[in-house]
């Protein structure tokens, strides 16, 4: 009876004891990486706003509307968002640090591999903006005339390629796998060129008609 008892009570102490241990083992690091990662939070938050006023002080949002950005940016405003990314930016370098004091190498290295891809993720949304303006700026100034039927079209098509092509490489830079989907675009991209050169082609043939047309009739006019 009392040899029932004792093994009863080391079944029963050991698993606690066991646990306690792994608290006391693993408990320091999760606080001391807890400690890091909000010292990187706040840190961020601090620079995030810093620039986000220092942008809206130099009128980088009035710079967007005046120029027309607005509209393919989604209305999103630009010194926010670049405020944002640096934020989480600060913050995620100091991920690595914070998950190299916790002692669970599996999660460790999740948030180590997590904290290395998110850059990547920053650079890819600043690929994107930047490919939005400069769609923007291309389409605008297009060496097009305007009283052309199809320069709306043209600039839009030309545009649409611009972005499509730097949401390609964004996607790339995230680690994206998108082969299949560039073919794809790649021949879309090709028809869109073809039935430009087409339509450039059919009305430069009219207006070459026309023009040559007047000239002969002033070199050649006709006896009354």
């Amino acid at each position: 009876m009392v040899n029932t008892l004792v093994e009863v009570s080391n079944a029963t102490i050991t698993p606690l004891q066991h646990i306690w241990h792994n608290i006391i083992y693993y408990l320091p690091g999760f606080i001391g990486a807890i400690i890091v990662a909000i010292i990187g939070f706040l840190i961020g938050l601090l620079i995030g706003y810093l620039i986000e006023k220092a942008l809206i002080k130099w009128k980088l949002d009035s710079w967007v509307t005046k120029n027309d950005f607005s509209h393919v940016l989604l209305h999103i405003k630009l010194s926010k968002l670049i405020g944002n990314l640096f934020k989480w930016g600060v913050f995620i370098a100091f991920l690595a640090p914070a998950a190299s004091l916790i002692k669970l190498d599996i999660l460790a290295t999740f948030i180590t591999k997590f904290a290395l891809w998110m850059p990547n993720l920053i650079f890819a949304i600043i690929l994107v903006i930047f490919g939005l303006i400069l769609s923007k700026v291309v389409a605008k100034n297009i060496h097009v005339s305007k009283e052309h039927k199809f320069s709306k079209i043209i600039a839009d098509i030309i545009q649409a390629i611009i972005i499509i092509l730097f949401v390609d490489v964004a996607l790339k830079q995230i680690g994206v796998k998108i082969a299949f989907i560039e073919t794809i675009i790649l021949l879309i991209i090709g028809g869109v060129v073809l039935a430009i050169a087409i339509a450039l082609g059919i009305g430069m043939s009219a207006a070459i008609r026309d023009h040559s047309s007047e000239i002969f009739s002033k070199l050649f006019p006709k006896k009354k």
